[in-house]
């Protein structure tokens, strides 16, 4: 059984074609087998009782020892040949071939009361000889073997046949058109769940899928106006924040110096990065376009602002590979990646290839690598990674990798992490599904 569900097929479009082919294909099996087995039983039976209905005349009339012109002008008007071997005695019974056909021949000769006979199936007319009378003479009368042919078998099966095929052309229009609505609605949803707003999309087809087509429309309206207000009430709060920090950082910057007031100005700074960080964030989900890019060069232009005398960028990968994307958004989330391997490494290894349909981004650095008190929160917000990865003072505020998650999530991507175990350091993986959005190979 499991094997049996392996072996159907996984497409909608295909999977309606086996429904609608397998009935079709069985009943003309049936009806082909029935109507054939049937009709030569019946037909072939008519034709061979008239075939040995005329042989018994013919000898009939030999034996009767008529002018043998009569007999042979008889003979020709049934369209055989009739030819009297003298002194010769049968030496031959039975049927030389093995056919239905030749079968109820021989079944027909029996009932014709014939003990001795001998059909001859393997000439190109086909020889029948009987003994004579007086069992001295044999006659042969020979057939031609289009008698036993029937042209109806073959006009019945062959025009069901054409008649099927035709009508399953049309089907597969009607099928096709059918099938449609529910592509552009997968489209539209996986397109949707890529971060990609694409209002083109208009529910069609039938009552079914357009209902579903209106209740994707009316969710998408819905989580797009959830995310948007989400996005909005932080943004503003960021925003609103900014004032009363400011005057904090004034106030604090105008009192004595002490350690206390150097903690409370470092908490200061960091809150106004955070509000600065979130702020700009929010400003490029809700402007940016999705664009399409080569990833080799788009990679190589991302490193060029980290590279410096002690820290070193190697990238791999085919270059024909192009990505759509939102420029300003994934080039943030890789330099924050990058930066973040800059703090702690002095090489880090950039790897993408396509792998199982999935197009796969690796960064690698030989740092001190991810502690596992942390390898879990890694990338929530404003978790830092200096714990992991030295005791240094760290001048993030825990917001990069959160940063770089949710862009290549809103890029219907993936993001996981690990130790290295070629480098020793940090290791990150990008897997971005297969999808003509995401990315695509130029021939």
């Amino acid at each position: 059984m499991f094997t049996l569900k392996k072996m159907l097929p996984k497409s909608i479009f295909f999977r309606f074609l086996l429904i609608l082919i397998t009935p079709v294909i069985a009943s003309q099996l049936v009806v082909s087998i029935i109507f054939s087995e049937k009709y030569t039983q019946v037909a072939l039976g008519v034709i061979s009782r008239q075939m040995v209905g005329e042989a018994t005349a013919i000898t009939k009339l030999l034996d009767m020892h008529l002018d043998p012109k009569y007999v042979d002008v008889v003979a020709k008007s049934m369209k055989l040949n009739v030819e009297v071997i003298s002194d010769t005695k049968l030496d031959k019974t039975g049927i030389s071939k093995s056919h239905k056909a030749y079968r109820i021949l021989r079944r027909a000769f029996v009932k014709r009361g014939y003990d001795k006979y001998y059909i001859n199936a393997l000439n190109d007319n086909m020889e029948v000889c009987v003994p004579s009378d007086n069992g001295n003479d044999v006659y042969k009368i020979s057939f031609p073997r289009r008698n036993l042919y029937m042209k109806v078998i073959p006009v019945v099966l062959g025009s069901g046949i054409l008649s099927a095929i035709l009508l399953l052309a049309i089907s597969l229009v009607f099928l096709k058109n059918q099938i449609r609505p529910i592509k552009k609605l997968a489209k539209a949803a996986a397109e949707f769940g890529s971060g990609i707003d694409n209002d083109t999309y208009k529910p069609e087809g039938a009552k079914e899928i357009r209902t579903a087509g209106t209740a994707f429309c009316e969710m998408k309206k819905s989580v797009k106006e959830l995310m948007d207000s989400r996005m909005r009430i932080l943004a503003g709060i960021s925003h609103d924040l900014r004032t009363p920090l400011t005057k904090m950082k004034l106030q604090l910057s105008l009192m004595q110096e002490s350690n206390e007031i150097d903690w409370l100005m470092n908490d200061v700074d960091m809150m106004i990065k955070m509000t600065e960080s979130f702020t700009i964030h929010a400003a490029e989900q809700n402007m940016e376009i999705f664009v399409r890019r080569n990833l080799m060069s788009f990679l190589k232009e991302v490193t060029n602002d980290y590279f410096s005398g002690d820290f070193n960028v190697q990238i791999q990968g085919e270059k024909t590979i192009e990505i759509s994307m939102k420029y300003i958004s994934l080039k943030r989330a890789f330099g924050n990646i990058i930066s973040n391997a800059k703090k702690y490494a002095k090489n880090l290894y950039i790897k993408f290839d396509v792998v199982d349909d999935c197009l796969t981004v690796i960064f690698e650095d030989d740092g001190p690598g991810i502690g596992e008190n942390i390898s879990k929160d890694l990338f929530a917000p404003f978790v830092s990674e200096n714990t992991a990865r030295t005791h240094e003072i760290d001048t993030g505020v825990g917001l990069g990798l959160s940063i770089a998650r949710d862009a290549i999530i809103a890029h219907g991507g993936f993001i996981s992490s690990q130790n290295s175990k070629d480098y020793g350091g940090a290791l990150f993986k990008i897997e971005f599904p297969h999808s003509s959005v995401l990315f695509q190979l130029e021939d």
